[in-house]
């Protein structure tokens, strides 16, 4: 889940509710909000970056709902789409990926899903849907990467097309 809502009463944490699509998150807190006691609760949607929105965007100067979702929408950043895959974590070799024909990755869910369906069908329930991250930062020094590349006996390596992700 990316986008998670968090409802407060009482200066403590009421519900958490986990989302993964931020216009979905944004709907729940604004109808959380046209029904909420502003003296006693408060709201906000929190995602990847931080927090997309709380109460006060969805009240005026009086404490009134005002439905404000479209300007809301309109600051959060364009995304992708995310990407699912279907995966066999207990394959002997280690994770693999699978499909009904080559490994890819789907951008709709829904036919993620009945992919998903129809695989189990065939190969087993233990096949599980992963929505992929990208991997952001340093995963690993220099010197692991090349004693890897020693243990492997991969010489002709270019640190540099993978330098984000060295420390």
């Amino acid at each position: 889940m990316t986008y998670v809502l968090i409802n407060v009463e009482g200066g403590l944490i009421d519900e958490v509710t986990y989302f993964d699509d931020e216009v979905k998150a944004i709907d729940a807190l604004a109808a959380y909000v046209k029904n909420m006691n502003p003296e006693k609760q408060d709201a906000a949607v929190h995602g990847p970056h931080g927090m997309l929105a709380n109460a006060k965007d969805f009240l005026d100067d009086h404490d009134a709902y005002i439905d404000r979702r479209a300007d809301i929408r309109a600051r959060i950043p364009i995304k992708e789409k995310p990407v699912y895959v279907i995966g066999n974590p207990k394959h002997p070799l280690g994770f693999m990926v699978t499909s009904p024909d080559d490994p890819l990755g789907y951008r709709d869910p829904v036919e993620a899903v009945a992919d998903l369906g129809l695989l189990r069908k065939d190969r087993g329930s233990h096949l599980k849907l992963y929505r992929l991250v990208p991997a952001i930062g340093p995963l690993a020094t220099r010197q692991q990467v090349t004693q890897h590349n020693q243990a492997c006996a991969i010489e002709d390596f270019e640190y540099g097309l993978v330098k984000e992700f060295l420390e």
